[in-house]
């Protein structure tokens, strides 16, 4: 028999040693369950916890814990905040110094301050029975309280938001003169802040649905979406004015003629005839 020729056996190469600050890396660690939300007392307090931890709010949105006290925060916070914007819209003629009557500037500065919280949640008290309904058919069929504090959160996002653009829309208060560039401006300011809101109401709303039913979503949020758009337009046709036109006598309400959409086209074709020195 032919011998076999033995070879000696090779010793495996030895093993690297790992990184600086690379142990334990090679699994992944499990995450650690997030806590529940715990908001603070104060109300500044309040709403920097809110944009800081988005996350302990969903928890607490899957947990179905504590969610009347947030609503409650949600609310407050959406209500103090839209105030404030609002003020900022009647004070327009006041930093312009149109030749409105004064007393009619302070009085524009107060009923906008009140407006627009009523408008937020006016459009709320609206759209909430119909996206509740359409939640239980196409949606994660969240309790009514579920749903009430997911609403209220993203008007609070939207109120924080528009807020957040104040600084803005006051400085153009002083620098411009153009009534229709200021309402514009507000337009888009409340597009935007609306579209934040909407965003968040989203990401809610996908965190407490399982994963397996989330194509459905999709359908549920253009609802929403296509509600707060018309609802909130029409309800801030009906109780404009915000700004003030510097022209006009101060009215609480103005008389119901046009819409929203028609006046918005009215505005954005002067701004462009007078940029372009059009007649």
């Amino acid at each position: 028999m032919a011998e076999h020729n033995q070879f000696p056996e090779r010793e495996p190469p030895p093993i690297p040693p790992p990184w600086p600050g690379s142990e334990g890396q090679a699994e992944a660690p499990e995450e650690a369950p997030c806590e529940p939300a715990e908001f603070p007392k104060k109300f500044w307090r309040r709403l920097d916890y809110m944009l800081h931890h988005p996350e302990r709010i969903l928890e607490s949105l899957r947990r179905d814990l504590d969610l009347w006290r947030m609503s409650q925060i949600f609310f407050l916070i959406a209500l103090g905040m839209a105030a404030i914007y609002g003020a900022v819209m009647g004070a327009t003629n006041l930093l312009q110094a149109s030749e409105m009557h004064s007393g009619d500037k302070f009085l524009m500065i107060l009923s906008s301050a009140i407006k627009v919280p009523v408008l937020f949640l006016l459009t709320l008290v609206i759209v909430l029975p119909p996206v509740y309904v359409a939640n239980t058919f196409v949606g994660p069929r969240l309790s009514f309280p579920q749903m009430l504090t997911v609403l209220l959160a993203s008007v609070a996002v939207t109120a924080i938001v528009l807020a957040s653009s104040a600084t803005v829309a006051f400085f153009f208060a002083l620098t411009s003169r153009s009534y229709h560039f200021i309402k514009l401006l507000h337009v888009l300011f409340f597009a935007y802040s609306g579209i934040a809101g909407l965003r968040f109401f989203q990401k809610c709303m996908s965190a407490v649905t399982p994963f397996t039913q989330r194509r459905k979503l999709k359908r549920l949020f253009l609802g929403t979406l296509v509600l707060y758009v018309f609802v909130g337009t029409q309800l801030a046709w009906v109780l404009r004015p915000f700004v003030g036109s510097p022209d006009m006598e101060y009215q609480v309400f103005r008389p119901r003629h046009g819409n929203f959409y028609e006046s918005v086209w009215n505005s954005t074709r002067r701004v462009i005839q007078r940029q372009f020195g059009g007649d």
